[in-house]
Order: structure tokens, then sequence, then C-alpha cells
């Protein structure tokens, strides 16, 4: 499997949201609470949050997202920020990247990239 590239930043900046798919389905009852049961033997999270690049560092990202997993359709493995673990991990949707600083070389350009990414279970 491929993993995140060593050249990129492991970590998202402050600010990462980290959701739970749920996995459980209520019901309405005729009379008294709803009935809730277990809907899926295991449940995705997601994580969304933001990285600062430098350019050639986005030119690094560029390269990993079109070749080395196709697009962002492949899996890879990514360092899980709740635990630092090792984690499988996949594009939701496609990333955007916004320029923050200009500079005179591609080395010394800053963006924010902005990421969704499924934790797999």
């Amino acid at each position: 499997m491929p993993t995140w590239p060593g050249s990129l930043p492991e970590y998202f900046e402050v600010g990462v949201q980290d959701t739970r798919q749920q996995g459980f389905i209520r019901s309405q009852t005729e009379t008294g609470p709803y009935k809730q049961r277990k809907r899926f033997t295991a449940t995705s999270r997601f994580l969304s949050g933001t990285m600062l690049l430098t350019g050639t560092q986005r030119a690094t990202f560029e390269t990993f997202y079109k070749t080395t997993i196709s697009e962002g359709t492949d899996a890879f493995d990514f360092i899980d920020p709740l635990d630092f673990s090792t984690i499988s991990a996949r594009f939701v949707s496609a990333p955007a990247c916004s320029a923050v600083a200009g500079g005179g070389t591609a080395g010394t350009a800053q963006w924010r990239l902005e990421l969704v990414l499924e934790v797999l279970p």
C-alpha cells in the first residue's frame, strides 16, 4: 500500500475534525422510545483539516495524488492524529489548495491544503 510521502507534513494544523459514520439506525415505534440497533459490523471515521505546504511540498503532493494514488482513488497509509498509529485512509473528496503567501520560487511559496479523509475500518 502507498505511504503518505515523508517530505510532507505528517499532521494536520490545529483544528482537525474527527467524526464517525453513524453505525446505528433508529426506528420510531407506535408508543414509547425509539428502537435503536446496530447497522454495520464496522464503521468509518472521517478526518478533515488543513496542512501548510511549501511550493516544493505542493509539487510532491500533486505527484502523490495524481500518480501514486490514482487521482485519490487508492487507499494509503497515514499517521492517525488521535493516537499517532498508522492507519489506512483514502480521500472522500478532491483536496483544495489555496495560496497563503507567494514567493519568487516554488520552494518559497506557501499553500494551505484542505483534506477530507476516510479512515478505513
